[in-house]
């Protein structure tokens, strides 16, 4: 399993592993409110939107408790098995968290083949054996080996393309992994503000205008590519 990697998506002024879905169902509502209030949220129908979530979270952790999962979390936070850079298009400034899978407690990352509401969907079933069905590692690794990765799908938010040929959410697009167990993530949330607040504050406190803009974007370039900020006396990349 060496050579897989969960992938966390996410935006950036709230930092990584932040769930909609571990809040009281009336908080959720309240910051969708405001989200689509300020053209941040163009789901019209909030109820519906938050139902289909808390219970797809109630579905997935069921199913994990059935296969013999050990879930400590009472909500997952979500995760790509393997690289899924179209997702960026869902955060106005999105940024990435990238874990080795071996970190994880197997006991405790439950797997779809493809995304939760494609797969238990019954309308969508198919003859192959993954549709309805949770995965520990070890056996969506095997699944992968029979079938390859979902087929790529080309679509982005911010831009508003989707596919033609049917709905978005009736395509597989990607692995969706559940982690439900916070030691690794508590570790990686640590490591993320210890890497990235003291850029993003510097940004914030010594740019304005485009210029803070085209740092900010600069930052996000250097962090989906996984390259170190690095610090001299003079400042975050002096004379470079």
């Amino acid at each position: 399993m060496s050579e897989y990697y969960l992938y966390h998506y996410f935006e950036q002024d709230f930092g990584p592993f932040v769930l909609l879905t571990a809040l009281p169902i009336d908080e959720a509502r309240a910051i969708l409110t405001k989200q689509r209030a300020i053209g941040k949220f163009h789901n019209p129908d909030i109820e519906g939107f938050l139902h289909k979530r808390y219970e797809r979270d109630k579905q997935l952790r069921d199913k994990f408790i059935q296969c013999g999962g050990r879930p400590n979390r009472e909500n997952p936070v979500y995760f790509f098995l393997g690289e899924h850079r179209q997702w960026e298009s869902a955060y106005e400034n999105p940024d990435v968290v990238k874990i080795p899978l071996g970190e994880f407690d197997p006991m405790t990352v439950s797997y779809t083949y493809g995304d939760s509401f494609t797969i238990f969907n019954p309308a969508l079933f198919g003859e192959e054996e993954y549709w309805n069905k949770i995965y520990f590692a070890d056996e969506i690794i095997e699944v992968i080996k029979h079938h390859g990765f979902p087929l790529h799908v080309e679509y982005d938010f911010k831009r508003g393309i989707y596919p033609k040929d049917k709905h978005l959410n009736n395509h597989l697009k990607y692995l969706e992994a559940h982690v439900w167990d916070n030691a690794i993530l508590d570790k990686y949330r640590v490591e993320w503000i210890k890497n990235n607040l003291s850029i993003k504050n510097a940004i914030k406190e010594n740019l304005a205008g485009d210029a803070r803009k085209n740092a900010q974007e600069f930052a996000a370039f250097l962090r989906a590519n996984e390259m170190q900020f690095e610090r001299s006396k003079d400042g975050y990349w002096a004379d470079k």
